[in-house]
């Protein structure tokens, strides 16, 4: 390379090399060249094969698939269509006023045996929630209007505490009142789907408080484990057996939580028909200590022969010394429920 040459080639940024080794990349860079294109042409030839089999291979399945969608639309319409709302649904429940202008609500039961269904008359003050089928009773929407089953498998009333004054309609929705909470809540659920007897129906009962005890007291909880507290059993309180939570919870004062932390009181006889799930005794309320802005609660579970029913009561634990009268209040307002025939299945 002459010296004009050379100094143009720095002129212009260019990197001098010798003749020699410029030859040599040139030769290397096409040797790369050519052995992408030759497997590009190997990988596009696999690629077509691959294809072709897998195409050869989907043709049965969406061939079966196709005729299937064939029958299915000529047999029960156009399974692509849009489900809509059925109009043949027959309400399961209504609002009527007697001559004395007492007002209930009417609901289709389940009740034993398996099957039979009976108009339930309810005081209609105390109805907070029913599961109704198709047009609930206190309004649209709820359940799904494809709903088909028009029987009541459930509904809950409400009632004041300590005096079981009824509830205001206003003050329907109290599940998650604030401290000054005196309300009750009551789940009645039917049992008819239950088979076997009374017998049976109160080892269901049993059965849930061996399963809930378990589950909630597992020493091995992680949730037990990371809060430092152990499970045992727990002095005879309002006469009733009692297991639960042991352990320090102080701080539960100012934290959150405290769901894990749990007794239960029981019954002390076989087949156990009725117990209670508590928050521990530990975390007070705030009217046992000014300390604490707490208010445990309490759920009651037992079995209403009369209804073919499992209750579920739910009421701020203050009240739990009291519960044979909660209990004993509870049976006499069922009582008051009238049960009588349907006709031909209409209200």
């Amino acid at each position: 390379m002459t010296l004009p040459s050379l100094r143009r080639e720095q002129a212009m940024g260019g990197v001098v090399r010798p003749r020699g080794l410029h030859m040599s990349l040139s030769a290397l860079a096409s040797l790369f060249a050519g052995s992408r294109i030759r497997s590009a042409a190997s990988t596009s030839l696999l690629s077509s094969i691959s294809i072709h089999r897998f195409a050869s291979w989907l043709v049965g399945p969406l061939a079966i698939v196709a005729a299937l969608f064939f029958v299915a639309n000529h047999i029960g319409g156009n399974v692509f269509a849009v489900k809509t709302e059925k109009t043949d649904c027959i309400p399961n429940e209504r609002f009527v006023d007697d001559p004395d202008g007492r007002r209930f609500l009417e609901l289709r039961w389940l009740m034993d045996p398996p099957g039979w269904r009976v108009r339930l008359r309810v005081p209609a003050e105390y109805v907070t929630w029913a599961d109704v089928g198709c047009e609930p009773a206190l309004g649209r929407g709820y359940p799904d209007p494809n709903y088909r089953d028009v029987y009541v498998h459930g509904f809950r009333i409400g009632v004041n505490l300590p005096d079981f004054a009824v509830l205001h309609p206003s003050d329907r929705h109290i599940w998650n009142r604030g401290l000054d909470a005196t309300k009750m809540v009551v789940r009645l659920s039917s049992q008819a789907k239950v088979q076997g007897g009374e017998a049976e129906k109160v080892r269901v009962i049993q059965k849930d408080f061996y399963d809930t005890q378990r589950v909630s007291l597992d020493p091995d909880s992680v949730s037990l484990k990371s809060s430092h507290l152990m499970v045992g059993p727990k002095p005879d309180k309002f006469n009733l057996k009692r297991i639960g939570v042991i352990g320090d919870m102080s701080r539960y004062k100012t934290e959150l939580g405290g769901a894990e932390a749990v007794d239960y009181y029981y019954v002390d006889r076989k087949p156990i028909d009725l117990w209670f799930e508590c928050q521990a005794e530990e975390i007070k309320d705030h009217t046992e200590d000014s300390g604490w802005n707490r208010r445990p609660d309490c759920q009651m579970f037992f079995r209403y022969a009369r209804l073919d029913a499992l209750i579920e009561a739910r009421f701020p634990r203050i009240f739990m010394p009291m519960w044979p009268e909660i209990k004993l209040k509870l049976d006499q307002l069922m009582d008051t429920f009238e049960i009588g025939q349907l006709n031909e299945g209409q209200l």
